[in-house]
């Protein structure tokens, strides 16, 4: 018994640390389709919880670069730094729900699709 309970608990933490957002275009149709004028641009996300800032950069059309510029909510922004990665892996603001912190990755990713708003 104690090694089923065990096993439950691990795939709860499992799923409790990463909860994967449901992404509709294949990769290579979302590359061909999405392009962006190259500088600088920064956007706001607003939560319950305050606000982040993000500045992408696009080189060559293409996102090299995903900051959090500002982090004003009431929780560390350290838990959804990981998704800076995804944006530039994905090329797109559609990022993966960070379970436990679903009000900052919205945020987060508002604030990536507003920064990219001014790209197109």
């Amino acid at each position: 018994m104690a090694l089923s309970a065990a096993a439950v608990l691990a795939v709860y933490a499992a799923g409790y640390v990463r909860t994967r957002s449901v992404n509709t275009l294949s990769t290579a149709s979302r590359e061909d389709r999405v392009r962006y004028k190259d500088g600088t641009y920064s956007g706001w996300g607003r939560s319950r919880h305050g606000s982040i800032q993000a500045t992408i950069v696009v080189r060559r059309g293409r996102i090299t670069s995903a900051v959090i510029a500002q982090c004003r909510t009431r929780y560390s922004c350290s838990v959804i730094a990981e998704l800076r990665a995804q944006v530039v892996s994905r090329q797109s603001a559609q990022v993966d729900y960070v379970s436990g912190a679903t009000q900052s990755t919205s945020a987060f990713a508002d604030a990536v699709f507003n920064a990219l708003s001014h790209a197109q």
